[in-house]
């Protein structure tokens, strides 16, 4: 199923979605990503009906469903507190919805021992959700969704309560699902990770605007503003100017620091530009640069331990983030004070023109 928002304004309160429009293309599996209180939500309900937007349209498969009940759309959703009936066994929470729709019983006990062996929940059958764990409420929750045939499912943070084991093992379940139906599906996310191994497509959403959509790809290859890059997980996002340009290149200097990336900028344009902190490589000697590269001088000004990574801060005129390996800046001997060298590739950095 195709999904567009048209301009959809929607007042909650003191909240408001703003003109926003998007499109999901049949058999996406869509994120929908931003901070707390975005509005990620409130667009998920307002796909499945729970909200009637009060200017612009939502168009599934072409037609305007902004007056059609939800029970009318074709839609599944699985909230992040799963919402399972807490007086219904497994079995019925599953059958729920197509007890609803009169489906006869024979093929309702059909459909749902089907989707009892698809997520491996035999043994739960029988019992009530509040004595299931959390990646049991997440399978049975999935089932019920899927029970009535959606044309569209829509994941609202499905595994944010999930330890990373489960939630390995559910974004396998989801890859799987979305591969074996076809399925197009809208997920909201915080995660990365989540994003990077399902999406196809997202849409960032911040104080209700819709701030940058397009594949997964080109929004963490290009994001469009420096909020957009700081909050996909850019750790160096510098401010600079550009000094020359010419083939396709320009040199931008930041602080002193100079570095060449491929952007034909115009001279003396300022520019914000973004390098991932695992795109900034640590040498613990000078380096002569390859080609594709820029090295800078630095000194190592701090170290944080975070599992088996190390993040470094280093001044190269100005402050640089650097993660690599724990094993790695150990061999190095790496501590504050070190002088290094930074290699950066050209095309590790992402340049955004300011107006």
């Amino acid at each position: 199923m195709m999904i567009a928002f048209d301009r959809v304004s929607l007042a909650l309160g003191e909240f408001a979605l703003k003109e926003i429009s998007f499109r999901v293309r049949e058999g996406d599996y869509f994120f929908i990503i931003g901070p707390s209180g975005a509005g990620k939500t409130i667009l998920l309900e307002a796909i499945a009906g729970l909200y009637v937007p009060d200017k612009g349209r939502i168009l599934l498969s072409g037609r305007d469903v902004s007056q059609i009940p939800p029970e009318k759309r074709g839609v599944g959703l699985v909230y992040q507190d799963y919402s399972l009936f807490p007086h219904m066994n497994v079995e019925k929470n599953i059958a729920f919805g197509l007890k609803m729709q009169g489906v006869p019983a024979m093929e309702m006990k059909r459909t749902v021992d089907n989707l009892i062996s698809r997520f491996g929940i035999g043994n739960l059958r029988a019992r009530s959700p509040m004595t299931l764990s959390g990646g049991e409420m997440q399978r049975v929750a999935l089932a019920r969704a899927l029970a009535t045939s959606p044309r569209v499912l829509l994941l609202d943070e499905p595994l944010s309560a999930l330890d990373p084991s489960m939630k390995e093992y559910f974004i396998q379940e989801l890859r799987e699902v979305h591969q074996d139906t076809g399925l197009t599906i809208i997920q909201v996310s915080h995660d990365r990770h989540e994003i990077l191994s399902l999406g196809t497509r997202m849409a960032l959403i911040m104080d209700g605007c819709l701030e940058q959509e397009g594949s997964v790809r080109e929004v963490y290859e290009s994001p469009v503003s420096r909020r957009v890059a700081e909050f996909i997980g850019y750790e160096n996002v510098i401010e600079g100017v550009t000094i020359s340009s010419g083939d396709g290149e320009c040199l931008i200097d930041a602080g002193g620091m100079q570095l060449r990336a491929p952007f034909a900028v115009p001279e003396g344009r300022p520019v914000t530009f973004c390098i991932g902190a695992d795109e900034v490589v640590i040498h613990p000697c000078p380096v002569a640069p390859v080609n594709d590269e820029n090295v800078i001088p630095g000194v190592v000004t701090s170290l944080t331990q975070a599992g088996y990574l190390t993040r470094a801060k280093i001044d190269a005129g100005i402050t640089l983030t650097a993660v690599m390996i724990r094993e790695t800046a150990e061999e190095m001997a790496l501590k504050p004070g070190s002088r290094v060298s930074v290699s950066i590739r050209k095309k590790a950095i992402r340049v955004i023109v300011q107006d």
